[in-house]
Parts: C-alpha cells; structure tokens; sequence
C-alpha cells in the first residue's frame, strides 16, 4: 500500500474542486494565487472551478481551467474569467508562477521544494465590466516536474490586475488641483474653483464638508497624519495650517512660492516650488532641491519610504518623472510591461503604502495608459488604459475622458483618483 499524501497537499487538491479559492503564501503583488494538483503521471487531481476573492468586490472572479492534458514535461489547456465581483477589472493577467513536486520518498516531510515554471508570456485577457467573461484562451507550461517517482506535482498560478470602484462626483468640486486622504479613509479636496478644501468619504460624497476656506484659491493640501494639520498652499509664499480645535490657521512661511505639498512617511512637510522641491523641518523651510532647469515646473511628487524625491516635471510642452539622487535628477526607467507608456506623458504620481509607484498620464491614444503602478526598480505591476476608464465612466469610447489630477492612497491597499471634473474613485492591486 503507497503511504497517504502529505495533509496540507490534498486539502490544497481538494479546495479547488469544491469550488473554493487556494490558499497560498503567494506575495499580494504577485495577484489571486490559485493552484492546480496533478498525479506524476499527469492526472489532474483538482483544476477548479475557482472563486478568486476581490478585494472590495460584492462577488468572486471565477477561474475556469479546463482541457488539460501533459506532453512529456508540458502541460496545455484552456483558461477562463467570469467577473462576478461588480467591479470594473482592468489589465488582467494570468501567470503561472512555480511546482512543488512531492515524490514518494518524501512524502510525510514537513519541506518540499518549488521549482520554477512559466509561460513565455502572461495570458493577458484586458479589461472586464462586471458581469462579462473572456474567452477561453489556451496556454501551455513547461517544464512540469512529473514522473514516475512524483506522487503529487502543485502548480502555483495567480490572476493580476486592478479592481476598479465606480466613481463619484463630489459637489462643489470645481477646479480640483490636489487631494489627499487620512488613515481612516477621508478624503481632502483642493477646489481652487470654490476656493475651498472639502472632506468627504466615499463611496457618497453628497454633502461634503469644509475642511478649510484658505484667504486665497488653493494650489496644494496635505495631511500630515500624526497630528491631524490640514495644510494648504495658495501658490504664494505663506501656508496655511489648519489644526483641529482651532478656529484660524496658523501660517509657515516657506521663502518662495510654493504650490503642491507632500508630507512622508516621517511626517515631515514638503513643497514644489517651480522647478525644485523643499523639506520643512517643522514651521522651518530648508534648501530647495533643484529638479529640472529654470523654466521647469515640479507639477507632482512624492517622497518614499528612504527620502527619494520622485516628481513629474513639466520643461515646455513635455513633462518626465525624475528621481532625485546624490548626483542630481536623473529619469525614473520601466521595464517592459503593460503601463509602461505612463512615462511618455505623465501627470501626477504616488507612493502607496507598499512602496510602488502609482503614475498618471495623458494617453495619445484611446487605448493608452492614464495610470500605471510601478516597482522601485520600474516594473510595471498593472496599468489602467483609457479605454477602461471610458467604460468605467459610462462615455462612448471616442468621448473625451478626463485628466487625472492628483492621487491619494488610502487604506487597505487603496488609491483614490481625482478627475479633472471633480469626481473621485478608488482603486487597488488584486
């Protein structure tokens, strides 16, 4: 008689076949981790249904594998997505990531090993409107680590994307220039329009608040979330801080001209200020850090977690994001990947609290980029094209659809996007 396979493996085979999501160790950027169980010989043992879990979505994203049949070390079939979350999901991708076999002369150890497989490219199936399915796409893995001697051979495979909120207009949001948001989710609106900073939380926006009434239209606001300052730049020199409890703003003066305002993860201030950027240290302004030339403008930044300035600079009609380094500015690179194209026109950009960069753009065409995240190094991790956009907003795709303005992130993985006719959404990694 063979000895029993190891627990763990076949609650993993049998999870699938009920119709329930794998769980895995995967990292959350790596997506909706999934996992199919073959017999060495290349038996499939379990192959889903799956019902991927969406973060904020009202239902599951269905994974259906099918077809499947092994060639010496290659494993074909057929993939397919039902999107039952409610949500709009953009760029998604399909990734098988690695193979745990289990041969039978380790099978009761506590430790077996994955190796690596893949696909030569992801299966890239788009964007997908609630309620839609793609067609079913073949694929075909290699190598698979099957045999005689394998018992049970896992293969781990994840969905990636960005699930999508509907988005929500917020009255008296005319002229948007800046948003932020706090740790509980509330969001800080700049309307240069109404001259106002309005707090609201989504998913309604029907009667905002006045956060702050600045002597003058804002140009810029941040939170700094240690101590709950609201603080608003009117394109002059002097900032209004407005603190809870008070009834007037104090006011810092940062020595220049100051627009966009950031604060970091150390709760430390800082300033755009035509082509440079400023720290505060408290209600004192430091040096300004040139980023570009003197007829370059900072339009957006944003400081990560090490104190590296990364900003979308505007020279004459071109705009580029730099990174701020020992040497001087120098150009943030991404690799090859959806959401690349972000870098030819960018408009805004974002840390999130993961530290990938989140960066807006301006598309040249209808199905260019208007926002991608990125790794440090520029990896793309998933763009969200303007076509998806159009669909999200309900417009005819030849419709003009509104600039991005600024962003926000907020929690539970989420980034909020401020529109240039002053609706807001929210989006995040799956």
């Amino acid at each position: 008689m063979r000895p029993a396979l190891p627990t763990l493996l076949l609650a993993l085979a049998a999870a699938p076949a009920l119709g329930l999501q794998a769980a895995t160790d995967a990292p959350p950027e790596q997506g909706l981790a999934f996992a199919v169980a073959l017999k060495g010989s290349g038996e499939a043992l379990a192959a889903g249904p799956y019902q991927l879990k969406v973060p904020g979505g009202a239902g599951p994203l269905r994974l259906e594998v099918s077809g499947l049949a092994v060639e010496g070390a290659r494993l074909r079939g057929e993939v397919r997505l039902h999107n039952g979350s409610g949500l709009l999901l953009a760029g998604l991708e399909l990734r098988f990531l690695s193979a745990t076999p289990t041969r039978r002369e380790d099978i009761g150890r506590s430790t077996v090993s994955p190796v690596p497989v893949g696909l030569r490219v992801p299966i890239a199936f788009g964007d997908l409107l609630p309620g839609e399915s793609t067609p079913r796409t073949p694929f075909e893995l290699s190598p698979l680590p099957l045999g005689d001697g394998v018992a049970l051979a896992t293969v781990l495979g994840a969905v990636s994307g960005l699930a999508v909120e509907a988005p929500v207009a917020v009255p008296g949001a005319t002229r948007p220039v800046a948003l932020d948001a706090d740790r509980s989710g509330r969001l800080y609106l700049a309307s240069a329009g109404v001259g106002r900073v309005l707090r609201f939380t989504l998913p309604s926006a029907s009667s905002p608040a006045e956060a702050a009434r600045p002597a003058s239209p804002p140009a810029g606001v941040a939170l700094r979330r240690r101590n709950g300052d609201l603080l608003v730049s009117t394109g002059g020199p002097l900032l209004e801080v407005h603190r809870p409890g008070r009834g007037r703003p104090a006011t810092l003066d940062a020595g220049r001209n100051v627009t966009g305002l950031r604060t970091d993860g150390k709760h430390v201030l800082w300033a755009a200020s035509g082509g440079s950027v400023l720290a505060f240290d408290e209600a004192k302004p430091g040096p300004a850090r040139a980023l570009g030339g003197e007829d370059s403008e900072v339009v957006s930044f944003d400081v990560d977690a090490r104190g590296t300035v990364h900003a979308v600079l505007r020279e004459g009609e071109a705009s580029r994001v730099v990174v701020a380094g020992p040497a001087g500015p120098a150009p943030f690179r991404a690799g090859k990947g959806s959401g690349a194209d972000a870098l030819e026109a960018p408009t805004a950009c974002r840390f999130d609290g993961e530290g990938s960069l989140w960066v807006s753009a301006s598309p040249r065409d209808p199905e260019g980029t208007v926002l991608a995240r990125f790794q440090p190094d520029g990896a793309p991790l998933g763009a969200l094209s303007r076509l998806a956009l159009a669909l999200l907003l309900g417009r005819e795709e030849d419709a003009a659809v509104p600039a991005v303005v600024d962003l926000a992130p907020g929690p539970e993985r989420r980034l909020y996007v401020l529109l240039e006719d002053g609706a807001v959404f929210a989006i995040r990694p799956i």
